[in-house]
């Protein structure tokens, strides 16, 4: 290997080692999964499955860190939706965005960096939660579209 290439690598390195460390612990699926938000789940639901990220960087910067639920339950989307938004608004959570074209979900934020998004799937009675935090580096209040791409 040419010196000049092995410089470069070194560089590229450190210069990761140094961006990692200026942002302080990464959050990992398992500290999400230990909060209260990643169990919230609407009375009689039945978990399908769970998933998640654990904050990273990327070569595009730095991922967000994520618990992704997978339910089902006998309600119809309105009665879920009204059911999250009582809960999340009474523990200090804000309603960002209500879509239900194109993909049925909404949007709380609170703080800089938690974010929570229910979203209706096409099949009556499922449903999935992603409880999200943006990595420190990316955080504002609310959360913008940074919260949501690589930082």
């Amino acid at each position: 290997m040419k010196p000049a290439s092995m410089l470069v690598q070194f560089t590229i390195a450190v210069g990761t080692l140094a961006l990692l460390a200026s942002c302080g612990t990464p959050v990992t699926q398992a500290d999400l999964a230990k909060r209260p938000e990643a169990h919230l789940f609407y009375p009689g639901s039945h978990m399908l499955k769970t998933r998640g990220n654990d904050e990273q960087l990327t070569e595009g910067g730095i991922s967000l860190a994520e618990v992704i639920a997978d339910l089902s339950v006998n309600a119809e989307a309105d009665q879920i939706y009204s059911w999250y938004s009582s809960q999340l608004t009474a523990k200090g959570w804000t309603l960002r965005k209500s879509e239900r074209v194109n993909g049925s979900f909404d949007l709380f934020t609170r703080g800089d960096r938690d974010l929570f998004e229910i979203g209706v799937g096409p099949e009556p009675g499922e449903y999935s939660t992603i409880f999200s935090v943006v990595p420190a580096p990316c955080a504002t209040t609310p959360p913008t579209k940074l919260a949501f791409a690589n930082c």
